[in-house]
């Protein structure tokens, strides 16, 4: 039983959640009701990306868009996490495309953007700027 065991969790840690793996890499928040526990203290825009294990655009959307300076510099503003597309936050949003980004208005927790699928850096910093706007202008009603 004691091998069975050991088995078993040498087989898990060889698949380590791709969720996790890219938080960890970007320094991102891990945990979506912490991270919008956060943007709601800070009164921060949320950014939620949803990834799906084995995921080749999502790997690509980490290596290249993400981690753009002109990316990471426009994201300096906002909460951002990913999770896995299981988990309970990520299956209220019912994910169809992964990646899935979801730009959230922590206060109504209504998203006001979403990016579909891998985006080019030029794309995304569209998306970003789009969220910020929609943020702001809600924030003012």
């Amino acid at each position: 039983m004691k091998y069975i065991f050991i088995l078993l969790f040498t087989i898990t840690s060889l698949f380590a959640n791709e969720a996790t793996d890219l938080a960890n890499k970007l320094h991102y928040m891990k945990s979506y009701n912490k991270a919008l526990q956060v943007s709601q203290k800070e009164a921060k825009l949320l950014m939620l990306i949803i990834v799906e294990d084995g995921c080749h655009w999502c790997k690509k959307f980490s290596r290249t868009t993400l981690v753009n300076p002109a990316v990471q510099q426009k994201l300096k503003a906002i909460v951002k996490v990913i999770i896995d597309k299981d988990e309970q936050a990520a299956l209220q949003y019912e994910p169809h495309f992964f990646p899935m980004i979801y730009f959230i208005n922590p206060k109504t927790q209504q998203v006001v953007d979403t990016a579909y699928g891998y985006q080019k850096t030029t794309g995304f910093l569209m998306h970003i700027q789009k969220a910020n706007e929609q943020y702001k202008k809600e924030s003012l009603q």
